[in-house]
């Protein structure tokens, strides 16, 4: 092949990779400036027009802009009530000094709502001053479920389009924990399925006010042998007998990162974290309605006092079934010399 050939083929050739490197750099250029100001901005948008917004935590010169730029009303925030946090202080004197609603409702992050937040949400939104700004930290997953609740109470959008509200343009990545809220709209939608309903409004609500179970994260708790007095320095068991009232079967499994398992929380003076453990590391399957036996060790406590023993089923991947709702066994413990 002459060597001018070649040339031609290597001067074009470098040519189209420049060109193909401007043709990605344009179409990444936007995507990253949009996701910078997602992740590291306001992260402000329309839910329902002229009514609902949504943002990341807002400052107070982001609620004097919202006030300004769309009347809002109320402020929403999905956090639960901080009052040793400086953005919740700063937030709640923007919001005095504005004249505002301010609302404080707990989701997380990282696992389904609890019933109880749920009904607190359905509340604030029925009895909300109107235009109201949903926020959470980011504006991302807490915020994106809370936007999808307002839009289908307040509008005939169906629960597919709905969920677009947890949506990665907004910041949310359906990875890891954060998952665990798109099971919401899933859960509602299996719900439509065996009750042979039709998505309504009216129809949403009533599963929002008594057809939603977070998951599998609901039971019973029966106490079978719960010693109230143990001596320091020795360890007790504890027998508990746990009946599955969710609407889902649980799977044991053997290991302590995954599955659901038997678990107990000690708590000190003040409620602080003494020590935990779990039982039921067997791989075996609790369907609802099933009932199974468990015995803990608490391993041994070394200063006598007062002490607070709570039992409860946990999910690895997602919660103890007490952070979703579901009541967990409580029992004073006394531990002498």
């Amino acid at each position: 092949m002459p060597l001018s050939t070649v040339w031609r083929l290597v001067h074009g050739s470098r040519r189209t990779a420049w060109l193909l490197r401007l043709g990605l750099l344009g179409l990444t250029l936007p995507a990253g400036v949009y996701a910078g100001r997602t992740l590291f901005g306001r992260n402000l948008h329309e839910v329902i027009a002229g009514r609902v917004y949504r943002c990341a935590q807002p400052s107070a010169a982001c609620l004097d802009d919202l006030v300004l730029a769309y009347g809002i009303r109320t402020v929403v925030n999905l956090r639960g009530c901080e009052p040793l946090v400086p953005c919740y202080l700063e937030e709640s004197r923007a919001s005095h000094r504005l004249n505002l609603q301010q609302e404080d409702v707990f989701f997380s992050a990282y696992r389904l709502p609890s019933v109880k937040e749920v009904h607190r949400l359905l509340e604030v939104l029925d009895g909300a001053e109107y235009p109201i700004v949903l926020h959470c930290r980011r504006g991302a997953d807490r915020t994106g479920l809370a936007s999808a609740i307002a839009v289908l109470l307040q509008t005939d959008t169906t629960p597919e389009r709905a969920a677009h509200q947890l949506g990665l343009c907004y910041g949310h990545v359906a990875l890891g924990r954060p998952a665990n809220l798109d099971r919401f709209l899933v859960l509602y939608r299996d719900w439509l399925r065996q009750t042979g309903k039709t998505h309504t409004r009216q129809v949403f609500r009533e599963w929002l006010q008594g057809g939603y179970c977070p998951g599998e994260a609901r039971c019973e708790v029966q106490a079978l042998d719960v010693p109230a007095h143990v001596r320091a320095n020795e360890s007790c068991v504890v027998r508990v007998r746990v009946r599955n009232t969710s609407l889902e079967t649980w799977r044991l499994r053997a290991g302590t990162t995954a599955g659901v398992h038997a678990g107990f929380i000690v708590l000190g003076e003040a409620d602080t974290w003494v020590t935990n453990g779990r039982a039921g590391l067997y791989d075996a399957e609790m369907r609802p309605g099933d009932s199974r036996e468990f015995t803990l060790v608490v391993p041994p406590l070394h200063t006598p006092g007062h002490y607070r023993l709570l039992v409860d089923m946990v999910d690895e991947q997602q919660c103890w079934f007490f952070q979703a709702g579901s009541e967990p066994l409580e029992r004073e413990l006394e531990v002498v010399d």
